[in-house]
C-alpha cells in the first residue's frame, strides 16, 4: 500500500491527512507551530498511529520563509518520508479547489495572493510579495491604510500605526484589524473596501494573462475576508463572468493525492 501524507501548516492549525491514494487513512489537528517544529508534531502523529516512515509527505503553508525555509524544512522532514515536497499553502488551496486540473484561486486573507493553472498545464502567480513589498489589498493592506487615515482611525477606535509597529506580532495585529474595516458603513470605509476590490481583482486578472482557460473562468476565493459579503460582490463585479468553484476536499486531503 502506497501512503501519502498531507499537511496543511496554517496560521491557527496544523492539519495532517495519511492517504493510500484513494481514501483517507486517517486525519490529525493539532494548534499551529512555527515550520521549523513542525517536524516535531508530526513525529507525534506517527508515533501515536505506530508509523516509522512513509513514501510520501507534501507539506503546504504559510510563513515558510522563501525557498531557503521550504529548502530548510524539507532536510528537516526527510527521515520521515521517502520524497518530501515542501510547496507554499496557495498551491495545495488550489489542488483543495482544482485538482490538477485549470482555475485560478484568489486569495485575500492577511495577506493576498492569485494562482492560476491552464488547461495546458502552465501556471502563473500574481502578488503574495508580503506586507513589505506587496500584499495590497490585504488584511494587512487595509490594517495599516486605515490605520494611517487619521479620520477613518478617529472613527473606527483604530491603534495609531506606531502602537501596531510595537506589537508582539505587527503584521497580524495589523491584519486583525481588516473585519472591523470591512463590516464598517461609512463613505470612507466604503471606499476603503473597494479600493481594496480593485487590488484583489487586478491580481487575478494579472494571474490568468496568457493562460489558457475554460470560459467562464473557474474561480475560488480563498481566505478569511471573503467572509465578508460586501467585498465579495465587490471582487466578483470587478472580474464579470467567472463560475465559481468551492474546494472539492480539505487542503490537507488534497495535499495528501485526494
Amino acid at each position: 500500500m502506497t501512503s501519502h501524507l498531507g499537511v496543511d501548516l496554517g496560521a491557527t492549525w496544523l492539519r495532517a491527512c495519511l492517504s493510500d491514494g484513494t481514501k483517507a487513512l486517517w486525519t490529525e489537528r493539532v494548534h499551529a507551530t512555527a515550520w521549523r517544529d513542525a517536524p516535531g508534531a508530526l513525529r507525534r502523529f506517527f508515533k501515536k498511529r505506530g508509523l516509522r516512515r512513509v513514501d510520501r509527505l507534501t507539506l503546504g503553508g504559510t510563513r515558510l520563509g522563501g525557498k531557503e525555509g521550504r529548502a530548510a524544512l524539507t532536510k528537516l522532514l526527510k527521515p520521515l518520508a521517502r520524497r518530501v515536497d515542501v510547496v507554499p499553502d496557495f498551491e495545495i488551496a488550489h489542488r483543495a479547489a482544482f485538482g490538477s486540473g485549470p482555475g485560478v484561486l484568489l486569495v485575500a486573507s492577511t495577506g493576498s495572493i492569485a494562482f492560476a493553472r491552464g488547461a495546458d498545464g502552465k501556471s502563473r502567480r500574481a502578488g503574495g510579495y508580503g506586507p513589505l513589498l506587496g500584499d495590497e489589498g490585504s488584511g494587512f493592506w487595509l490594517g495599516k491604510t486605515a490605520s494611517r487615515d487619521a479620520a477613518l482611525r478617529l472613527e473606527l477606535g483604530l491603534p495609531r500605526p506606531l502602537d501596531l509597529a510595537h506589537a508582539d506580532d505587527p503584521v497580524r495585529a495589523t491584519a486583525a484589524l481588516a473585519p472591523k474595516i470591512l463590516r464598517a458603513r461609512s463613505a470612507r470605509a466604503r471606499r476603503l473596501r473597494e479600493e481594496a476590490a480593485d487590488h484583489l481583482a487586478a491580481l487575478a486578472a494579472e494571474a490568468v494573462h496568457e493562460l489558457v482557460l475554460p470560459r467562464p473562468i473557474p474561480l475560488a476565493l480563498h481566505g478569511s475576508l471573503f467572509k465578508n459579503a460586501g467585498l465579495r460582490r465587490s471582487v466578483l463585479r470587478r472580474l464579470g463572468r467567472v463560475a465559481l468553484v468551492s474546494p472539492r476536499v480539505p487542503a490537507e486531503q488534497a495535499a495528501a493525492g485526494l
